[in-house]
């Protein structure tokens, strides 16, 4: 990886992703109380018929979470509703600013899209009026895509009771929880979305923010890097000056590069979004970006960069990690590329000395990762670095650049046979400050592997020319095309037992 450019600390997001939509409630005798004029308080949002507020439905973030704009009270009475003869289902939140319109409006019609008539009421909270609302054309498209016709909105503005109202929960909350329905509700949309677009560009897209606030957010001046992306044949665009539909297409189609910023919301939009998000090194990103590439198969790669990096060099780092990412990632599911870690008992490393020697000690500075790379049933294990030296296992039974193995998987982990004589590999308690050994004649289930999938990558060297190498093999069974490509795997291949690596 450059330099230039590092990946941002990961957030532990394990039980936040939950699987298809959340439920949806029918209540009675529903109390609705909006803000008060000027809407500077924070006594409004639904009551239930005890005069309790109904939390499931109030704006959260942070995490763990703490109620966003409302304040939590009981003490609420209303006026009788005059909507009792239609049905009536709460649509979330409407504010003018598009990034929170996704995630707080969008994430709870959900529900409204895939169930409800045309005959149905919409019970939006908003400080905004229906005439305002439809005054915005990303509203108005979004709103049109969702199903939401005008005549269906209500938006009162004094405190209304309900007799009865289908309270649908949130799909997403900001840093908190996301269900996979959210990405999956929000792809339905964009299919119609992108067929009123006129966006043909096909590659890689920079979306712009020229203001000060966002270009506060870059290591360098936006309009000199905007100058030297353009040059690189990337397409500067302005999410601003363009349709919803627009903004949708480019993430359904092309590599986006940008600012961290609500733009990158438009990426839930998008089956397989894939960017490169520039993000301000004094401070960590939103749990909520995280989240929402977790509802579907997002590539997009959260980055800072050094401060006061030359626009010409910080250009070029970009367009090549982004060409490399997705270069990259077709490799690593062709060849089921891993780093090795012990099952249940943390990584493995390797540390450098004369040879490479793999080890479990705790990882050092200097140390590298151990990369498996199979192709069909056979496996190749060989150090994460540009350079391969000559490295060894315990007996083994010689010093070489790339190990074979044979691989066997079941559901407790992955165990590698020696090819010629039959030994498994396994690793040693690490108390005991030894070497990886392939002398076991069975291995038990804790002394089993797994595999930990390799994110962003930068090969580069011999590497780079191993893994093209062993995926052409994969492609083709070609053994003599793969040793012509890199002539260092002919040890690893004669070791098989056959040469059919298909």
């Amino acid at each position: 990886m450059s330099d230039y450019i590092k990946d941002c600390i990961k957030y532990d997001i394990s039980g936040s992703v939950l699987e298809g939509f959340p439920e949806a409630f029918e209540r009675r005798n529903v109390l609705y109380v909006p803000r008060r004029e000027g809407g500077l308080d924070k006594d409004f949002g639904l009551f239930d018929e005890t005069g309790r507020q109904i939390l499931g439905n109030a704006l959260f973030s942070s995490y763990p979470p703490v109620l966003k704009t409302q304040a939590l009270t009981t003490q609420k009475k209303g006026e009788a509703a005059s909507y009792q003869d239609r049905p009536v289902v709460y649509g979330g939140c409407i504010g003018d600013h598009y990034g929170h319109f996704i995630t707080e409006c969008l994430n709870t019609l959900w529900y409204f899209s895939r169930e409800c008539s045309p005959e149905t009421l919409v019970l939006f909270h908003s400080d905004m009026t229906v005439e305002e609302i439809f005054s915005r054309p990303w509203m108005v498209d979004l709103l049109r895509y969702a199903g939401v016709r005008k005549e269906q909105i209500i938006i009162p503005r004094v405190a209304l009771r309900f007799s009865s109202i289908t309270i649908p929960g949130q799909a997403f909350s900001e840093d908190g929880f996301v269900y996979t329905g959210y990405a999956k509700y929000l792809k339905s949309l964009s299919l119609k979305a992108v067929q009123e677009s006129s966006f043909d560009f096909q590659g890689m897209v920079y979306l712009s923010r020229a203001n000060p606030l966002y270009d506060s957010r870059l290591p360098c001046n936006e309009e000199d890097l905007c100058a030297e992306l353009s040059g690189r044949g990337v397409k500067v665009v302005r999410p601003e000056d363009l349709s919803v539909a627009d903004q949708i297409k480019i993430f359904n189609a092309n590599i986006v590069i940008g600012p961290i910023g609500s733009a990158f919301h438009t990426s839930i939009f998008a089956g397989v979004p894939k960017g490169i998000a520039i993000c301000p090194q004094e401070r960590p990103i939103a749990r909520s970006y995280e989240l929402m590439d977790a509802a579907h198969d997002a590539e997009i790669r959260y980055v800072y960069s050094e401060d006061k990096v030359d626009p010409s060099t910080l250009a070029e780092v970009l367009v090549n990690a982004a060409g490399l990412q997705a270069y990259w990632k077709k490799i690593i599911e062709k060849l089921r590329l891993g780093f090795l870690e012990r099952k249940n008992r943390g990584n493995i490393f390797f540390v450098g000395h004369e040879n490479i020697l793999f080890s479990r000690d705790a990882k050092e500075s200097g140390d590298y990762d151990v990369l498996v790379a199979t192709v069909g049933n056979r496996s190749f294990i060989f150090a994460n670095q540009p350079s391969l030296p000559p490295f060894f296992i315990e007996k083994e039974l010689s010093e070489t650049r790339v190990i074979s193995y044979l691989r066997f998987e079941e559901e407790s982990g992955i165990g590698f046979q020696n090819p010629v004589n039959k030994k498994w590999l396994k690793a040693i308690p690490s108390e005991l400050k030894k070497h990886l050994h392939c002398d076991a004649d069975h291995v038990n289930d804790w002394e089993l592997f797994r595999l930990k999938s390799v994110e962003h990558p930068d090969f580069s060297g011999d590497l780079k020319v191993l893994l093209e190498a062993l995926s052409y093999l994969s492609d083709t069974g070609d053994v003599a095309g793969c040793l012509t490509i890199a002539p260092f795997l002919e040890d690893a291949l004669q070791r098989f037992e056959s040469s059919d690596c298909q």
